[in-house]
């Protein structure tokens, strides 16, 4: 089966405080699917693409249950592998009164023993674009490697791919980190971070001088996010900035994904770069002004958001 997208990675099951905003005084939580990876994948399929994700899941309830709310979104989860261990789960306050606090169950996970071997060369063959994260990376050594040869089949066979940057401070240093992602981050066609990332990667504070070095290392297009602030990006060396929609930001988290899958999915449906961009802007705000990785993703069709839902982002 050809795909528009296949990805891969960690997912999790996260526990949300529902009864206060507190972890430790909450008598009460609901669950939900995330991840950084299958967050995009559902982004794509929300607008109308077919999205192939693929992961390990411990043979355990939150795998069974995980793998169900990932395929009610419509991606793909028929090459996911169910093995012996424990599914990865978080626990998380809402944050509405008070700073989000996070607690991760996940070393040694399914997901954590990902492995070259699990990413055929038939599953990179009959997609339109690979995506791939620096979570993965950061779960564990057999998870760089992983990246590192996906990213590099994806080359071989010409097929497109993105990489986000997403480094996890609670997973690793900033040493260990630009140790295994500055060698990634080169020719792909897409390639995103946030500022403070890229100056962790590569070295450097000038936003433009990062930009034009991450160009001539063979990513055509490369993004540079600051939250609700100008998004800078350079395409073959020129330089541009994109100003996102204003929303009440009331979860940022899953944005930045959403604003990945806005932006393969807009690229994928023949937009221009910079029209692909906006796509993303108006995903990651949706998703910033509600509560919850999936709730505000967008729907459209071939890639493309519904205008109802783009006149109402801009006011009109």
């Amino acid at each position: 089966m050809s795909t528009d997208l296949f990805t891969f990675g960690e997912s999790l099951s996260v526990f949300i405080s529902s009864d206060t905003d507190s972890v430790m005084s909450a008598n009460k939580f609901e669950r939900v699917t995330a991840g950084a990876e299958v967050n995009v994948a559902v982004a794509l399929a929300r607008l109308g693409l077919k999205a192939q994700y693929f992961s390990r899941f411990g043979n355990d309830q939150l795998g069974s249950v995980m793998l169900a709310d990932i395929e009610a979104e419509g991606v793909d989860v028929s090459l996911a592998k169910r093995v012996d261990s424990f599914t990865g789960a978080m626990v998380r306050n809402p944050g509405k009164t008070a700073p989000v606090e996070i607690s991760y169950l996940r070393k040694g996970s399914a997901a954590s023993t990902i492995e070259p071997g699990d990413i055929l060369d038939s599953y990179i063959s009959s997609t339109r674009w690979l995506h791939a994260t620096g979570i993965t990376c950061a779960i564990s050594e057999s998870g760089a490697k992983t990246v590192k040869h996906a990213l590099e089949k994806a080359a071989q066979l010409k097929i497109k791919s993105s990489f986000d940057l997403n480094i996890r401070r609670k997973l690793w240093s900033e040493d260990a980190a630009r140790k295994v992602l500055e060698p990634l981050a080169r020719d792909v066609e897409l390639l995103i971070g946030g500022e403070d990332e890229y100056q962790v990667v590569f070295g450097k504070v000038d936003p433009k001088q990062i930009l034009a070095e991450v160009n001539k290392r063979g990513c055509k297009i490369a993004v540079m996010t600051k939250g609700d602030q100008k998004m800078r990006f350079s395409i073959d060396g020129n330089y541009e900035e994109i100003t996102p929609p204003k929303v009440v930001a009331v979860d940022p988290v899953g944005s930045g994904d959403a604003f990945t899958g806005g932006v393969i999915a807009g690229l994928l449906s023949g937009m221009s770069t910079k029209g692909a961009l906006e796509q993303g802007s108006i995903c990651g705000a949706l998703v910033a002004s509600m509560f919850g990785d999936w709730t505000g993703i967008p729907t459209g069709v071939a890639g493309v958001i519904d205008e109802v839902i783009i006149q109402k982002v801009r006011g009109n």
